[in-house]
């Protein structure tokens, strides 16, 4: 899964973060080989060097196996939490309206340090055959993925519309909910629920925040856990990896309208913070500051409120 750090509250944690960053910047700044388009996914890949990807293809068409699939699981997770659930589309949010592509680099693990890794501004790759000025959302792969095995991307994705929607950055909020949405392309409704973690404690959290708190409140709001089957796509319904396997592969995601209006809400809340924080830009500093959980869990808590308020026939 996905092993991004945004690192711990230290400035030596954010510094490490930041570096590993720059150096993985640099790296896919530079040129591949090859390049495969589903839409307006483009993933760049090497088939030979450090770099190279798994050269089997099943199908034969000249594309590996790996790549295919990650582009597929990549539009999968597009559509169905965008065009299925109504979750903020990356590609028209204020934010990122400008990006024309989504590219996507496989990287060697040792070089990337990370299963995946997704970035929160977008890039100017100026590639050949692009339009002066082009600019595209971008996250990194590690050639170790196998999407069929693997939600890396669909867990990378769900970064990019985290990022589209709101400045937060706090770990337990992105981490927390992105482990979250693994389970949308995965099996069953809801991964594992624990006790529920309170503050000071649930801002020092990471993926854990899912088990501890994300997971318990989806579950609480949500009883039932089921996507609406007649919204989905049939191209969605019918979509294979290579090994044949769905790539959706039930209907089954608990909590998903509960997480879609605390993102809503969260573009809402860090206007909030920027003004009363006296923030004069959204750093990066300032986007993981821990200044900025009583606003994230004000937001989480004030929705949970209103949709206890409303009649399950109205939540959706």
């Amino acid at each position: 899964m996905h092993q991004k750090k945004h690192g711990d509250r230290s400035k030596a944690g954010v510094l490490t973060v930041l570096l590993l960053a720059v150096m993985a910047c640099h790296v896919h700044a530079a040129r591949f080989a090859h390049e495969y388009r589903l839409g307006r996914i483009r993933i760049f890949y090497d088939t030979t060097g450090t770099n190279a990807v798994d050269a089997a293809d099943a199908n034969r068409n000249g594309v590996p196996d790996q790549v295919e699939d990650i582009a597929k699981q990549t539009w999968a997770a597009h559509s169905l939490f965008v065009e299925t659930l109504g979750f903020p589309d990356p590609f028209q949010t204020e934010r990122f309206r400008s990006a024309s592509f989504l590219d996507i680099h496989l990287l060697h693990k040792s070089i990337l340090r990370f299963n995946g890794v997704a970035y929160d501004e977008l890039q100017r790759y100026k590639r050949p055959g692009d339009s002066p000025g082009t600019l595209s959302l971008c996250f990194n792969v590690a050639t170790s993925v196998k999407a069929p095995a693997n939600l890396t991307p669909a867990h990378e994705f769900f970064h990019l519309i985290q990022y589209s929607i709101s400045y937060f950055k706090n770990a337990w909020y992105t981490e927390g909910t992105a482990r979250w949405s693994e389970k949308a392309l995965g099996t069953g409704g809801l991964g594992k629920t624990g006790p529920k973690a309170e503050p000071p404690a649930l801002f020092k959290m990471s993926y854990d925040a899912s088990e501890k708190f994300w997971n318990p409140l989806a579950a609480a709001d949500d009883p039932v856990g089921t996507i609406p089957e007649h919204l989905v796509s049939a191209g969605l319904k019918q979509l294979t990896y290579s090994t044949g396997a769905n790539v959706l592969q039930d209907f089954k995601l608990t909590g998903w309208q509960l997480m879609r209006d605390v993102l809503l809400e969260l573009n809402k809340a860090d206007k909030v913070a920027f003004r009363e924080l006296g923030y004069d830009r959204w750093s990066e500093q300032n986007q993981n500051s821990e200044k900025n959980n009583p606003y994230i869990l004000r937001a989480v808590m004030d929705v949970c409120a209103a949709r206890r308020k409303q009649p399950p026939s109205a939540r959706d």
